[in-house]
């Protein structure tokens, strides 16, 4: 059985959702962009002085993933870098971004801030 993070919705929230479903492809971590038709796994991620909150998150692969990242304060944990999808989100204190993506299974989808202090994971199983 898939162990489970508690995540935290935010009501009212724009969802930030890419459109269009892209491949992305030359890597062993592919993924694909999801549609925002599609219904996501939600998972904020809290960012602040510390870090990436939480640091690693099992999904179930095949469904499309909303990862929204919720910054909490200003550290070089605001800018997060996504290799496998080709994106660089850029926080500011009190922002929230989101991405959604479809994980393969067995991928793991690593994140981590400009400086490399601190990092991060999304798991498919």
């Amino acid at each position: 059985m898939m162990k489970q993070f508690k995540t935290t919705l935010m009501a009212g929230a724009p969802l930030g959702l890419l459109t269009g479903a892209a491949l992305l492809a030359g890597t062993t971590t592919d993924a694909v962009l999801a549609a925002p038709s599609q219904a996501a796994q939600r998972v904020t991620v809290v960012v602040d002085g510390s870090g990436y909150k939480p640091a690693t998150i099992n999904v179930k692969a095949g469904r499309p993933v909303q990862l929204t990242f919720l910054s909490k304060g200003s550290s070089c944990a605001n800018t997060v870098s996504i290799p496998a999808l080709n994106k660089t989100l850029a926080l500011q204190a009190g922002q929230k971004k989101a991405l959604t993506f479809t994980p393969k299974k067995g991928q793991t989808l690593a994140f981590a801030c400009a400086m490399k202090m601190y990092s991060g994971k999304v798991v498919a199983r």
